[in-house]
């Protein structure tokens, strides 16, 4: 594994800067997440489909699953992306004909997000594609190894929240 700070050849983490080098790693993981989705969807004719929508996709179908009402702000929250980006991604999807939006009757301001025919036809498609990328980022991992990546990275994320 290429270790830029050297962080393998010391005794302990608490004299290295280990935060640059967690930012950049989880920052290089994501990037071959969504390059790997991308790769794929484009392999199986959704080329027009990146990463990023998947997301958004599953997160409104699993939401549209379970019975909840969603909303453009929901989707600002959930992926933690400015209004102006969550604006674009959904009117992409609305575009390809994979949601629409429709008014509250109680505020017309507010537009709920639904999914349509389509996305639910793609939603295997989207499912097999993700579980296949996932399976690739975690081979000749054990079970313990994934849960103990997890256990740490929950752990430093609360250390910052505190």
């Amino acid at each position: 594994m290429h270790d830029p700070k050297g962080l393998s050849s010391r005794n302990s983490g608490k004299d290295t800067h280990i935060g640059p080098y967690v930012r950049h790693l989880s920052k290089s993981i994501r990037i071959s997440i969504d390059e790997a989705l991308d790769k794929e969807f484009s392999a199986s004719g959704q080329s027009r489909l990146t990463s990023v929508q998947a997301h958004v996709m599953g997160y409104l179908n699993m939401q549209h699953e379970l019975g909840n009402v969603v909303y453009q702000k929901d989707i600002e929250q959930v992926f933690h992306i400015q209004r102006s980006t969550a604006t674009g991604i959904l009117k992409l999807l609305e575009q390809r004909g994979s949601i629409r939006r429709e008014s509250e009757k109680s505020d017309a301001r507010l537009k709920r997000i639904l999914v349509t025919e389509k996305a639910l036809q793609t939603k295997k498609l989207v499912d097999s594609t993700i579980d296949g990328v996932e399976k690739r980022l975690v081979k000749g991992l054990s079970d313990e190894e994934i849960r103990t990546y997890i256990e740490l990275t929950e752990k430093m994320r609360r250390n910052l929240e505190k």
